[in-house]
């Protein structure tokens, strides 16, 4: 296992950058790092390189940790889909390649199988060092890629014109209408010490 290359990064070395950017050694983020480096082999090397998640687990923080794509600079886009699968794209020809898992072909792999099924029960999960080796080794056999073209650019480049909340008088962005979605009923906080009802700034 330790010398492997995951996108021009040596394993163990990829299993620090992991442990300090995702918290802990993570199995959905070494395969996650499998479909990143072989989507980036077929896809032709672009300075405009986005990539899209299908999930928001695990696979985002891959895609951080072995490209320049993050959700901050919004070259990485996320879809709560729920599909463990990514994209990785060049923004201006909207040309790029889909990486996602085999599932016809899981069951061959006790470890794999027993990690990725998500049934609502609680089980016990194999040990990381177990199940990265099976996912070392068989993991590219589960790797499914095919080439797509993208509708649409899925990050409007355009700037985003603001205004200040009738209720909170806070900054937003204004295509929400004339409240921020926490004044609109969409919050998820409440201040301590006071009321939930929001004041409005118009009355």
């Amino acid at each position: 296992m330790t010398d492997l290359i995951i996108c021009g990064i040596e394993y163990e070395a990829f299993l620090i950058r992991m442990e300090e950017f995702h918290g802990y050694r993570s199995p959905g983020v070494l395969m996650g790092g499998l479909m990143v480096d072989s989507a980036l082999r077929e896809l032709e090397s672009t300075p405009y390189l986005n990539v899209v998640s299908e999930t928001v687990v695990c696979l985002p923080d891959a895609i951080q940790l072995l490209t320049p794509c993050t959700f901050g600079n919004g070259y990485m886009q996320v879809l709560d889909w729920g599909k463990f699968a990514l994209t990785a794209y060049d923004r201006q020809t909207l040309s790029g390649v889909r990486a996602c898992l085999n599932y016809v072909r899981m069951p061959e792999y006790p470890l794999i199988n027993n990690w990725f099924e998500r049934t609502g029960k609680p089980r016990e999960k194999p040990p990381f060092d177990e199940l990265a080796e099976e996912i070392l080794t068989d993991g590219p056999n589960l790797l499914l890629n095919r080439s797509v073209r993208l509708h649409r650019p899925l990050k409007d480049s355009k700037s985003m014109p603001t205004q200040l909340c009738i209720k909170c008088g806070e900054s937003y962005t204004s295509y929400f209408g004339r409240a921020c979605p926490a004044c609109s009923g969409r919050d998820y906080y409440i201040y301590k010490g006071s009321s939930k009802k929001p004041v409005n700034l118009e009355e």
